[in-house]
C-alpha cells in the first residue's frame, strides 16, 4: 500500500525484509574507509590518490576494494567523474538538513532525473555506448579528455531546474 510519502513507504520495505547476517559484513569492515575516501569536498583526483594508498593495504580486504574502485573509476568519463562526485558532496551536504532538497528521497529523485536527462544529451554518453557496446574497443574518447579539462560551470548546469526544457519529475 503506497502512501504520500515514498521515504515512508522505502523504509516501511526495508523493514519487512531486512534480517541480520550471521558475519561481519564486508560493507560495513569497510565503511569508515568508503567514508574517508569519498568524504565531502575532496577532489577526483585526490580520492584516486587516496585509492591509490589503500591499494597496497596489508589488510587484503582493504586492497581488493581500493584496487577494484580505482579500476573502475579510472574507465569512467572525466566529466561524468566530477559530476558525480560533486553530486555526492551535494547529498551528503544535505543529509539532516531537512531545508535541503536532497535531503529527501523526493529532491534526491529529481535531481537524478535533471542529471540523467541533460548528462544523456552529452557526446561521453553516446561514446560510452560505442566504446563498450558496439565497437567493444573499450578505447573511449572522453569529452573533455582529462580531470583538469573538466568545467566546473558546465557541471553545475546539470543540477539546475529543467524550467522550459523539460518537465520536472512529479514525485
Amino acid at each position: 500500500m503506497c502512501s504520500e510519502d515514498p521515504h515512508h513507504d522505502l523504509q516501511a520495505i526495508l523493514a519487512k525484509h531486512s534480517s541480520t547476517p550471521e558475519s561481519e559484513p564486508r560493507l560495513k569492515l569497510l565503511l569508515p574507509r568508503i567514508i574517508s575516501t569519498f568524504g565531502a569536498n575532496k577532489s577526483v583526483k585526490e580520492i584516486m590518490e587516496e585509492l591509490e594508498q589503500h591499494s597496497q593495504s596489508a589488510d587484503t580486504t582493504v586492497s581488493q576494494w581500493a584496487t577494484e574502485a580505482l579500476s573502475g573509476i579510472k574507465k569512467g568519463a572525466p566529466f561524468s567523474l566530477v559530476l558525480t562526485q560533486k553530486y555526492f558532496s551535494k547529498v551528503a551536504a544535505a543529509r539532516g538538513n531537512h531545508g535541503n532538497e536532497l535531503s529527501k528521497l523526493n529532491g534526491v529523485m529529481k535531481s537524478e532525473y535533471r542529471i540523467a536527462l541533460r548528462a544523456s544529451l552529452r557526446s561521453d554518453f553516446a561514446e560510452g555506448v560505442r566504446a563498450v557496446l558496439v565497437d567493444k574497443d573499450q578505447n573511449p574518447k572522453w569529452n573533455p579528455p582529462s580531470l583538469e579539462e573538466v568545467e566546473t560551470s558546465e557541471v553545475e548546469v546539470l543540477f539546475e531546474p529543467l524550467g522550459s526544457q523539460a518537465e520536472e519529475l512529479c514525485v
